[in-house]
């Protein structure tokens, strides 16, 4: 049986992966004003920086339906590109094993969002596989394998009762 420090490192380090995938969370929709815009590209360039600033610089991403990305630099490229004008994304069922600096993560997203080109909104759920890393003290992503279960249009915009009173 595991000590209770070392069971308390373990429980901190999984801690430390979910608040690394949260942030990653954050900055994926920060780029997106309230009337679901993207915002100007000087700031999205800045959002998507924080958004990998959780990457090694070796990383390796395999967004699935939108292509694979080897290096921190080619995965900001994408994120700065994105296809979306709104996103809002929640992973869900964090499964994380942590063994001697190492850690391997299973999530579930859950994505709603609107294609920019098209103006559809779609609901998208995937699995992900992910490595991580410790480095000083930090966690960092190594490596996101991910998996597209659907992406499903949506008839209504999302922006169709934002900020209206409900009404059946």
């Amino acid at each position: 049986m595991d000590s209770l420090e070392e069971r308390i490192i373990r429980l901190e380090a999984i801690e430390a992966i979910k608040q690394l995938k949260s942030h990653y969370a954050l900055c994926a929709d920060a780029k997106y004003t309230e009337d679901h815009q993207r915002k100007p590209q000087e700031e999205i360039d800045k959002i998507a920086w924080d958004q990998v600033s959780g990457f090694t610089e070796d990383a390796f991403w395999d967004n699935g339906l939108f292509g694979a990305f080897d290096g921190k630099t080619a995965i900001w490229e994408f994120l700065r590109a994105t296809p979306w004008k709104f996103s809002v994304h929640m992973y869900m069922n964090p499964l994380i094993t942590i063994e001697d600096g190492k850690a391997k993560g299973s999530w579930v997203i859950w994505e709603v969002a609107t294609l920019a080109e098209s103006n559809q909104a779609v609901f998208l759920s995937a699995t992900l596989e992910d490595d991580y890393v410790c480095v000083d003290g930090i966690w960092y992503t190594k490596a996101v394998r991910m998996t597209n279960r659907f992406m499903t249009p949506f008839q209504e915009p999302w922006t169709i009762r934002q900020n209206q009173p409900y009404t059946p």
